[in-house]
């Protein structure tokens, strides 16, 4: 047998820049190497006017110059991963960099000594030598922010230069930097919302200037957010752990919570697992088969935590935007998918009712035929049975033949297109509401038995919708009827 030494082509190095990164994952894999290095704080510019240059600042321990040539080495390592390490493959700052521009430069501080290294795909591809280029002190006093990298202790500043893929053949560069901003801003504010967010240690990541703000998917700082207790799963040698979130209906956000768009028109696409290594968001907008992306469950958001130590059984790319649960974690949640699943549709199913169990006379009557539901009005509501039996015989057909018009011809399509957008459905305000709620209630009065007791009517309305949802039914009841009865003396 004879040994053949086939060192790669330098073409290798512009044939991994097709890995697929977007501009987001690309920054979120360099955001994890400052995370590493206890960064507190990570700076990003984007050049507005001339689309120049992407920087990217942070504050954390900077490397010695032999770290700093290791860490530019193709697959190389820094050291030995501890299980709070955000890497993987030793590709991350290289390949996101490079997926974006033809020139990806790295000057770090540590101590107070200054490394400059370079990779140039132009320079690689003119010498055919893998050559990475160690900068002078005046190349790189001449790249952008490094005066502020000056003015620090330690600390690191990634520079990406001619952005050949990032910008493709956008006819206005600066108008195209502009718009990527606002989402660059949004994704990081999720993947790394639990560092941005409720720790002692939390990160500050500013964009152009601008602070990105923690976009928590399961706001749980909403108090009509449900969330079960997490569930610990042994998979592989490693623990998972599993918490589920039912969100609130629409009508339970805040007027800020609605104007995110996973809480909107992308509410349904964004259910399902959210996969987290180390308490950084890798996918997320998955059921992985264990359920669908239905109307009814778009309410329903779950947690997965899973540790560094078992990524090989999870496939995560070299992105960190994808990952596939194995099948021994996919065998244990599908014992617990049916009771999560149905919490959130109880968000639509049971709204309006005070209490679960308790039985309601609604004002809309579901009917299941073989082909499906419809709805028509319930006439066997205390409300609409008082009203008809208030009306003479043929003013009475008349209006059971009107409510079934209205059943017939109720728009349950463009609705269902609202709801899928998560539109609020919005209905009268506060005083009309009262006002209409005692109308009817007095209607109820004049078209019941006029033996019918307080006690009776109470337990009558109290199961009955609309009357249901109102905290002092009693004392209305009782103030209506006391009226009647002033009213026959």
């Amino acid at each position: 047998m004879i040994e053949e030494d086939v060192a790669p082509s330098v073409h290798l190095l512009e044939s991994m820049r097709s890995v697929g990164y977007s501009l987001n994952a690309a920054i979120a894999d360099l955001i994890d190497n400052s995370i590493a290095v206890k960064a507190r704080t990570v700076d990003i510019d984007l050049d507005p006017v001339d689309a120049e240059y992407v920087a990217i600042l942070d504050d954390g321990e900077g490397m010695s110059p032999s770290t700093a040539l290791e860490a530019l080495r193709l697959a190389g390592s820094v050291g030995e991963r501890s299980k709070a390490d955000l890497g993987r493959f030793g590709l991350g700052l290289k390949t996101a960099s490079l997926s974006q521009a033809r020139c990806l430069t790295v000057v770090t501080k540590r101590e107070g000594e200054l490394t400059a290294l370079r990779w140039d795909i132009d320079y690689i591809r003119q010498t055919g030598r893998w050559s990475l280029l160690r900068l002078s002190a005046s190349e790189t006093a001449r790249l952008p922010w490094m005066e502020r990298l000056t003015e620090r202790k330690e600390g690191t500043l990634v520079v990406w230069q001619r952005l050949d893929l990032l910008l493709g053949d956008a006819p206005d560069r600066s108008q195209f930097v502009h718009e990527k901003i606002a989402p660059l801003m949004d994704s990081l504010g999720l993947v790394f919302h639990r560092f941005l967010h409720g720790r002692p240690d939390g990160l500050r990541i500013t964009v152009n200037g601008n602070v990105v703000k923690a976009l928590d998917p399961f706001l749980t700082s909403n108090p009509r957010t449900q969330a079960s207790p997490t569930q610990y799963l042994a998979i592989g040698h490693g623990e998972v752990g599993v918490t589920a979130y039912t969100l609130p209906h629409v009508s339970g956000l805040s007027a800020e919570e609605r104007r995110r768009p996973d809480l909107g028109e992308r509410m349904r696409e964004s259910q399902g697992f959210y996969i987290y290594r180390n308490a950084r968001l890798i996918s997320h907008g998955h059921w992985y088969g264990l359920a669908r992306m239905d109307e009814l469950s778009k309410q329903t958001r779950i947690q997965v935590d899973v540790p560094n130590t078992i990524d090989h059984l999870w496939q995560l790319d070299i992105k960190k935007s994808r990952a596939e649960p194995p099948a021994s974690f996919k065998a244990e949640m599908r014992r617990l998918m049916a009771g999560v699943i149905e919490k959130g549709k109880r968000v639509y199913t049971y709204r309006g009712r005070k209490d679960a169990g308790v039985e309601v006379v609604h004002l809309w009557a579901k009917i299941r035929e073989r082909d499906g539901v419809r709805y028509e009005v319930n006439l066997d509501n205390p409300l609409v049975e008082a009203s008809l039996r208030s009306l003479p015989p043929d003013e009475g057909m008349r209006m059971r033949q009107l409510l079934d018009a209205l059943a017939k011809g109720f728009p349950a399509h463009d609705l269902f297109a609202e709801m899928a957008g998560n539109v609020r459905v919005v209905g009268a305000d506060s005083s009309e509401d009262r006002t209409m709620a005692l109308e009817s209630i007095r209607a109820f009065r004049d078209a019941s038995d006029p033996r019918l007791s307080t006690a009776t009517a109470l337990a009558v309305l109290k199961h009955a919708e609309p009357f249901n949802t109102m905290n002092d039914l009693e004392e209305i009841v009782q103030r209506i009827w006391i009226e009647d009865v002033d009213g026959a003396n």
